[in-house]
Order: structure tokens, then C-alpha cells, then sequence
């Protein structure tokens, strides 16, 4: 797992500004919710690839302005079905736009289609690399949560 956010270019402890991507979203009228902020600041801008073994693969490009910027209204209704603020993500596998609640739960939505990536970021960062690898994404998510601290 830490191999493939090395590849991206992840440090700990890496930043960006995402004060731009912040005002373009809203201004296109997303509500935001402080998770994705967070999440941005931290893995913004990379492209996270699955691990040469999952099949299929898999990506996730963390650029939620090039991704949903014309998908507020999808965002919006994402938070009357599901009852909490869906903010954009990025790309999954290079078609399926991808969403952050802020309870941590990680969505890809695609024509007619919606994909439970994860019930926390790391569990959605461990399905994007591994797959279900062979064991439950919980027990993954608990073995990258030791390494992402606060995650």
C-alpha cells in the first residue's frame, strides 16, 4: 500500500494549497465538508495506482475540480438520498467520478451505477490498490490506518 502512494509521490506529512480548488467548488455550488479539504490538502493532485496483482486494475486521480466541477447537482443528491454532505473526490479508474462524505465513506458514481469504495478513506485508498486482496477491506483498512495516522 505505501509503495503505491511512494509511486504517486505521497510523503507523510505532505501539503498542498488547495485554496483554488476550494473556490472554484463552491463557486460552482458544492458544499464542502472539512474531511475532503483535509483529504486534498494531503493526497491532491496524485494518481494513486492499483497494485500490479488486482485485476482489474484500478487508479484514483485526486483532483476533485478536473473530476466533478460540473457535478453539483449529482453531489446534491447524493446528500438527499444518502442524509450527509458528499464533497468531490477525484476519478476512479479513469471514468467514474469519486466522492468524500464527511463520515469518511467513499463513493465512485457512473452512468446508472453507484460503487462503495471504501466506509473510510483508507479503506477506499486500501480497495483502490488491493482490491479485496484476498481479505475483508476492513482488515486492510486497519493495517494502512497504522500507517496514515488520522485517517
Amino acid at each position: 500500500m505505501l509503495d503505491a502512494l511512494g509511486a504517486a509521490g505521497w510523503t507523510p506529512g505532505r501539503k498542498i494549497a488547495i485554496t483554488d480548488w476550494t473556490r472554484k467548488l463552491t463557486g460552482a455550488g458544492f458544499e464542502l465538508n472539512d474531511l475532503a479539504t483535509a483529504v486534498w490538502a494531503e493526497f491532491g493532485e496524485l494518481t494513486i495506482m492499483s497494485s500490479p496483482t488486482r485485476v482489474p486494475g484500478s487508479s484514483l486521480h485526486m483532483d476533485p475540480v478536473h473530476a466533478c466541477i460540473d457535478a453539483a447537482e449529482e453531489a446534491s443528491t447524493l446528500r438527499r438520498h444518502y442524509g450527509e454532505n458528499y464533497s468531490p473526490l477525484g476519478m476512479w479508474s479513469s471514468q467514474f467520478l469519486a466522492y468524500i462524505a464527511a463520515s469518511g465513506r467513499v463513493i465512485a458514481v457512473g452512468p446508472n451505477c453507484l460503487w462503495p469504495l471504501g466506509s473510510t478513506f483508507v479503506e477506499a485508498l486500501a480497495y483502490v490498490v488491493d482490491g479485496d486482496g484476498g481479505g475483508s477491506r476492513a482488515q486492510q483498512a486497519d493495517w494502512l490506518a497504522n500507517c496514515l495516522p488520522g485517517r
